[in-house]
């Protein structure tokens, strides 16, 4: 082979080797390069975006929480259990606070209709019913005492689970005076679980009472995390032997309207028993109770907390005489003879709160067994936040 030959194979073989250079050696690594230079921009990006919210750090943690608490204070402002339970409740408070009578029923079954995921997030829509904006727009200011505070989760945790919202509805025909299917709609509107009144219609039979018939609607959100509640239903009635006669039966021909003039004006000042009410800030006891008398001064039991206590008033018969048990937060009792012989009158005298921070009241639990009817008058109490609840049992005759 000729020198001229040979010179152009060993440059051909360079050639060669520099092109499988290029391919095998040289381009991977320049596309690493490119790809790690990508790489890094990126993370460049993101380290200068971390950096950013790390000067506001503080800021948005307080962000988290703020949202965090209003998240839970809509939650806690909804039942975590919507049950035949909690209906049966309901309807006890309608019966036993008003002149009010449910002739007919209807227990409607609970449906979901929306789901919040982990912590509220994510959340999917189903059927949603047409009060369900009118049910937003309730007051959250009577959030279930009976409610445990929910725990907002943090995405990612063991606590998360999904929370699914349920609306029950329930149409009842009902009967009786005017005054109370106001207060009934009042007792609906500040009830501690979230109810509406979805339609309402009203006859008067010309003479006293009225009939019609309401659809009610309840709402809770339920979910793992929020356990249904543990209800004590020992006071609802359940029956009696004889419906004809004795307690929760018929009220043995007694018409409970003797005081009706005026409003039962005239049991403030020809009272048997009396329950006193006064502002956190006064500068005698905030609650008061006591028999109306003189040389009665030992009959008296009071506290000052600023706080909502439990009274209860029990009315019965024993040897042939009438008596009246009264207890304060299940704290302090007292135990006297009624002398009254045709009926048993007691005084609540309530009064208007200083301001936000005066939260005095009372539970009052009315309970006759006894063969006396007993008339209540409240008087003074506050149009806006009233002080005084009343749940009765038996012939009793509440003015309000």
């Amino acid at each position: 082979m000729k020198d001229q030959e040979k010179g152009m194979l060993i440059g051909l073989a360079g050639v060669a080797i520099g092109v499988l250079s290029f391919f095998y050696v040289a381009k991977p690594n320049y596309e690493t390069k490119q790809q790690l230079d990508a790489e890094s921009a990126q993370l460049q990006t993101r380290l200068a975006d971390l950096q950013t919210k790390q000067a506001d750090r503080e800021k948005y943690e307080q962000g988290i929480k703020e949202y965090g608490e209003r998240f839970n204070a809509v939650l806690s402002s909804f039942p975590a259990d919507l049950n035949q339970e909690v209906t049966i409740m309901f309807l006890q408070g309608i019966k036993d606070s008003n002149e009010y009578s449910i002739s007919s029923l209807e227990l409607g079954e609970k449906n979901a209709f929306y789901t919040l995921g982990s912590n509220g997030s994510d959340a999917t829509l189903d059927t949603v019913p047409a009060e369900a904006d009118a049910a937003a727009d309730t007051s959250a200011d009577a959030a279930a005492d009976t409610a445990a505070e929910p725990v907002l989760a943090e995405a990612g945790s063991d606590t998360d689970d999904e929370l699914t919202c349920y609306c029950a509805k329930f149409p009842l025909d009902y009967y009786g005076s005017y005054k109370s299917l106001k207060d009934v709609i009042a007792y609906v509107d500040n009830y501690s679980d979230r109810m509406t009144v979805d339609s309402l219609s009203i006859q008067y039979d010309g003479e006293e009472y009225y009939t019609g018939s309401m659809e009610l609607s309840c709402y809770s959100i339920e979910g793992a995390s929020r356990p249904e509640r543990s209800l004590e239903l020992n006071q609802v009635e359940i029956g009696v032997d004889n419906i004809f006669e004795g307690e929760g039966g018929a009220s043995d021909g007694v018409t409970l309207g003797k005081y009706n003039e005026n409003d039962g004006a005239a049991i403030e000042t020809t009272y048997d028993f009396y329950c006193m009410l006064n502002p956190s800030t006064s500068d005698v006891s905030a609650k008061v109770v006591g028999q109306n008398g003189t040389g009665k001064e030992s009959s008296v039991i009071s506290n000052s907390d600023n706080t909502v206590s439990t009274i209860s008033f029990d009315f019965y018969e024993q040897d042939g005489k009438n008596y009246c048990k009264y207890v304060l937060d299940n704290d302090k009792s007292y135990e006297a003879e009624v002398t009254s012989a045709e009926d048993v009158k007691l005084f609540i005298q309530s009064s208007a709160r200083k301001n936000d921070e005066d939260q005095v009241g009372v539970k009052v639990t009315i309970k006759n067994s006894s063969s006396l009817p007993v008339y209540v008058k409240v008087s003074g109490d506050d149009s806006v936040s009233p002080r005084v609840s009343i749940a009765k049992a038996g012939m009793v005759k509440v003015y309000q």
